[in-house]
């Protein structure tokens, strides 16, 4: 064989090979990337739902908050109001209307906060929170011609009190073990 030919059979072998190479490494390459590039959008499929996850988590915080909030003012005013219509306090304002327009505000603002913990809380929160719409509803009307109410809505006071007690419980536990 002559060496044109010897040239030309090694150029052709060392191109086969070459380009097969060239190609495999291509080839591997490109799974690598296509990998990467998998676990990246893994990756930020998984740090989207945890900020939505904390998010959410947030949010019911904040609802629990406001739920606490509202409960616990709704408690006071139905104490005070209790109050005004069995005693008649030194220094403590005497207008039953402002007070019962408070009283009724407040009831509203309780309402208002169920919503939000009703849409994103746990069936435990929902739950812990019904108890304390319900405890609130138990409490019986006082007014000028009721006072023989007054130890039982003293007593149902206290249910909401406890119920106020539980759900915080529940929500702090639901809200740590979400961690």
């Amino acid at each position: 064989m002559d060496q044109g030919w010897a040239a030309l059979l090694g150029a052709a072998f060392g191109a086969l090979f070459g380009g097969g190479a060239a190609i495999t490494a291509a080839w591997l390459g490109r799974s690598g990337m296509k990998m990467q590039a998998q676990a990246m959008i893994q990756q930020a499929s998984w740090q989207a739902d945890a900020t939505h996850e904390q998010w959410r988590r947030q949010v019911l915080r904040d609802a629990c908050i406001e739920y606490v909030e509202a409960a616990r003012l709704d408690v006071h005013a139905t104490r005070r109001y209790h109050w005004l219509v069995m005693f008649n306090q030194q220094g403590m304002p005497r207008d039953p209307e402002q007070i019962l327009q408070r009283y009724h505000a407040r009831g509203m603002r309780l309402q208002r906060a169920a919503l939000v913990l009703e849409l994103e809380g746990s069936h435990e929160v929902r739950e812990a929170a019904q108890k304390i719409l319900d405890a609130a509803r138990a409490i019986p009307p006082l007014n000028e011609r009721l006072r023989d109410n007054y130890p039982e809505a003293q007593e149902k006071t206290q249910h909401m009190w406890e119920a106020i007690d539980e759900f915080v419980r529940v929500a702090r536990t639901h809200l740590i073990g979400e961690r």
